[in-house]
């Protein structure tokens, strides 16, 4: 088998990149130009860079990669698959592994990835693959916990009707993973909606 040259496995991940942004349902088509812009940039700079040293083939790489090892998400699943079987050896950071370690996800985007997509994802062969029922079972747990973490800090601060200045930031990432989850209507009426919002703003007006 011939072993690819680290310029060829980026033009092929490039490839790979703009195949799946072009059929995804998650993404819209700004956001898919914009992805694909990027990927055209690399394949142009290594058009006209044929001899490109390795940390600028390192750069174009991680920067090509982030999205990728940043997302839990079925896209980002199939995009690892497809390196592997077309023999890229990229190495993968994956934001499951550090949740289960750490037991909780590195920020609120992967916290909503992982609530919106892990019902979905566990059943995908790349998951049942790589982990252990035991696991798949406490990341299940580590999604509720994020929740219940979050509607507690919404209800504490809904009560006070006030942000305590040390949760101003995690207020804001809660009402973004509340809206951005669909979660609202489990937990609050339209009105107390409306409050969370309204004590959102007069905290920042001050």
């Amino acid at each position: 088998m011939t072993t690819l040259g680290h310029k060829e496995k980026l033009w092929r991940t490039t490839e790979i990149h703009d195949k799946l942004i072009d059929v995804s349902t998650i993404f819209d088509d700004q956001t898919k130009q914009a992805f694909k812009t990027q990927s055209k940039f690399i394949r142009d700079f290594l058009t006209k860079n044929p001899k490109a040293n390795s940390y600028q083939l390192r750069t174009l790489t991680s920067e090509l990669l982030t999205y990728w090892n940043e997302s839990i998400k079925p896209d980002t699943e199939a995009f690892w698959t497809e390196l592997r079987k077309n023999d890229i050896d990229f190495e993968r950071k994956e934001p499951l592994k550090f949740a289960l370690t750490k037991g909780r996800f590195r920020n609120v985007e992967q916290g909503m990835d992982a609530r919106n997509y892990w019902t979905k994802l566990k059943t995908e062969k790349s998951i049942i693959n790589n982990y252990t029922q035991a696991q798949i079972q406490i990341i299940d747990k580590i999604i509720l916990d994020d929740e219940q973490r979050r509607h507690d800090i919404l209800k504490r601060c809904l009560i006070k009707k006030a942000i305590p200045p040390t949760l101003y930031l995690k207020f804001g990432e809660c009402m973004a993973y509340f809206a951005n989850c669909l979660l609202f209507d489990k937990y609050f009426s339209t009105g107390q909606v409306e409050e969370l919002y309204q004590i959102w703003k007069n905290f920042k007006s001050e």
